[in-house]
C-alpha cells in the first residue's frame, strides 16, 4: 500500500545498537543500563530487562526480546542488579533510581512499564512489584505486567533447593550457586531455622502458607512465569527431579493467584529447549522466551495499538478496491493531537496516482476515547498539525527542497447538521502535495457521532480534491452511511 510508506514505519527488522546510559556517575562498573529505542522513535511502552550477575553486554546476543521490541514501539532497557538474589533494600532503591531515570530520559510514561527479570532478578522483580501496589505513595512506576524467567519465587525454597543440591553432591556448577546462595541469604537474613518469618517477608510468595501472603499484591497485575519443563534432560544430566527444579513452586504460585481472581496469571513452559548463544543446552536461558509472543502479550497489557489484531467494535465498511490502514490516534506525525484512540483510514484505488479521478480521495475515522471537546476552532487547529506533520514527514523522505515548501492552511466552519450527524462541519486544506511537490487543496466534509455505550466519538473526515458534487463524494458519502457504533 503506497500510503503505508508514507505514513508509518514498517514493523520488521533488526535492532540498532544498544545505548549505554549511565544513570548513577559515581558508580563507574555498573552506574550504567543499556537502551534500544524502538525504530519509529515513538515509545508506546517500556520493557526494562533485569539481571544478576551477568554483563549487560552479554545479555545481548541471548535474547531477542529488545529486538522484536523495536519494531514494536516499546523501548528496552537492560539494567543489572549486581549480585542481589532478593529484594533488599538497597536492591529496591536501585531498581526504582533506574525506572525513574529511564521515565525522565525518555519521557516514557510511567504507566507503560513491564518489568522483566532473569533468574534471581525475576525473584526480584516479582518482589518489587509486589511492594510497589502494596505502598503505592512511596512509589511513582508500578508496573503495569511483570514477567520472570526461570526463577525462585520462594526464598526458603530456594534456601532447602540449595540443602538438596549440596547433599546431592551430583553437579559441580549446582553445588557451587547453593554455596553460594546459602552464604549470601545468611548473610542477608540470618540461619533459615531462626529467621523463617523474615525470609517469608522478603519473599514474593511462600508456598506452605495456608493463607494469601505477599502475592496479595499482585491480584490485579497479570504475572508470566517462565520455565524449560523438560525434565528428561534434567534427569539425565543434572539427576534433578520435578522437586529439585523451580518449576513446582512458580506453578504454585501461577495457581494460587488464580484462586484468588488474577486471571491474567500464566505459567508458561518453553516451546523449545533452553539453548544458550554458545549452542549448549541448558534449561536456565533467556531464549525459552518465545520473544514474539512475549512483545505481543506487552503490547497487549499496555494497550499498545497493533493492527495485525486490532478488530473494532464499530463498523466501517471496506469499499471493493479501497485500501486500508489503521495505526494509533494521535498519529505519530501529529503527537500534538489531544485525541486518543484509532485512526481507520480508507483510500480510494488511486489515491496514489495523480492520473487517476480519485488521487489524494480518502476517508478517516477518528475513533476517539470518551467525550472529548469538538468545535470548527478545535478541528481546524488539529487538521493543521495533522496535515503539517504529515507534510513534514515526507521532507527528509522525498529530498524536497526547501524553496517548493508553503504553509499549510486549514480552514473548518460548521454546518447544518448531515442526516445522522450530530455536528456536521466542512472546509478546506490547503498544502503542499509532497508526491508531485506542488500546491493542493484538498475539500473536507466532517461527521460527528457519539457513541455512549462504547464510550467513544466518532469523527468522520472525507477528503479530496475534487469540488462537492463530483461522483467522489457518493463514494465517501456511502462509507459514513454505513457507519455504525456497533460492529
Amino acid at each position: 500500500m503506497i500510503f503505508a510508506a508514507i505514513f508509518f514505519i514498517p514493523k520488521a527488522g533488526t535492532s540498532q545498537d544498544a545505548e549505554k546510559v549511565v544513570f548513577d556517575p559515581k558508580d563507574s562498573t555498573d552506574g550504567y543500563y543499556l537502551a534500544v529505542p524502538p525504530r519509529s522513535g515513538n515509545i508506546q511502552g517500556v520493557q526494562v530487562l533485569f539481571s544478576s550477575f551477568n554483563g549487560l553486554e552479554n545479555i545481548l546476543p541471548e535474547t531477542k526480546l529488545q529486538n522484536v521490541a523495536y519494531g514494536n514501539d516499546i523501548l528496552t532497557i537492560i539494567a543489572s542488579l549486581k549480585t542481589a538474589l532478593s529484594a533488599d533494600t538497597g536492591t529496591i532503591d536501585r531498581i526504582s533510581h533506574i525506572l525513574n531515570h529511564v521515565a525522565t530520559k525518555f519521557s516514557a510514561d510511567t504507566a507503560k512499564f513491564v518489568l522483566g527479570g532473569y533468574e534471581y532478578a525475576g525473584t526480584i522483580v516479582l518482589r518489587y512489584t509486589e511492594i510497589s501496589y502494596q505502598h503505592p505513595s512511596q512509589y511513582s512506576i508500578h508496573p503495569k505486567a511483570v514477567f520472570a524467567i526461570d526463577c525462585p519465587v520462594d526464598l526458603v525454597a530456594l534456601v532447602h533447593w540449595s540443602e538438596r543440591e549440596l547433599k546431592k553432591n551430583y553437579s559441580p556448577g549446582s553445588m557451587g550457586d547453593a554455596k553460594y546462595i546459602l552464604n549470601a541469604l545468611t548473610k542477608e537474613y540470618g540461619e533459615l531455622s531462626t529467621n523463617q518469618d523474615k525470609y517469608i517477608s522478603e519473599s514474593p510468595f511462600y508456598k506452605d502458607a495456608t493463607t494469601p501472603g505477599n502475592e496479595l499484591y499482585l491480584k490485579n497485575v497479570p504475572v508470566r512465569l517462565y520455565y524449560d519443563t523438560e525434565i528428561s534432560w534434567e534427569l539425565k544430566n543434572r539427576r534433578n527431579s520435578y522437586y529439585d527444579t523451580y518449576i513446582p513452586d512458580g506453578s504454585e504460585l501461577v495457581s494460587r493467584l488464580l484462586l484468588l481472581g488474577n486471571n491474567d496469571a500464566e505459567f508458561i513452559p518453553s516451546k523449545l529447549p533452553g539453548m544458550r548463544s554458545n549452542g549448549i543446552r541448558n534449561p536456565h536461558s533467556w531464549s525459552i522466551v518465545d520473544e514474539t509472543d512475549c512483545i505481543q502479550w506487552i503490547k497487549q497489557k499496555l494497550n499498545i495499538f497493533d493492527p495485525n489484531t486490532y478488530t473494532p467494535v464499530y463498523h466501517l465498511s471496506i469499499t471493493d478496491g479501497w485500501g486500508v490502514e489503521r495505526f494509533p490516534l494521535p498519529p505519530e506525525f501529529a503527537r500534538q493531537i489531544p485525541y486518543a484512540g484509532i485512526e481507520d483510514v480508507r483510500f480510494a484505488p488511486g489515491w496514489g496516482n495523480v492520473k487517476t479521478e480519485d488521487y489524494w480521495s480518502y476517508a478517516f475515522l477518528w475513533w476517539m476515547e470518551a467525550n472529548p471537546s469538538i468545535n470548527a476552532s478545535a478541528l481546524q487547529e488539529n487538521l493543521k498539525a495533522y496535515f503539517s506533520g504529515l507534510v513534514g514527514r515526507n521532507i527528509p523522505i522525498r529530498k524536497i527542497a526547501a524553496d517548493k515548501l508553503i504553509p499549510t492552511v486549514v480552514t473548518i466552519k460548521k454546518i447544518k447538521s448531515e442526516p445522522g450527524d450530530e455536528e456536521s462541519y466542512t472546509g478546506s486544506i490547503s498544502m503542499l502535495d509532497y508526491m508531485t511537490q506542488t500546491p493542493l487543496v484538498l475539500n473536507a466534509l466532517v461527521h460527528l457521532k457519539k457513541c455512549p455505550v462504547q464510550n467513544h466519538t466518532a469523527l468522520f473526515f472525507e477528503i479530496s480534491p475534487k469540488p462537492f458534487g463530483h461522483v467522489i463524494w457518493k463514494q465517501l458519502d456511502q462509507i459514513w452511511a454505513e457507519f455504525s457504533c456497533k460492529n
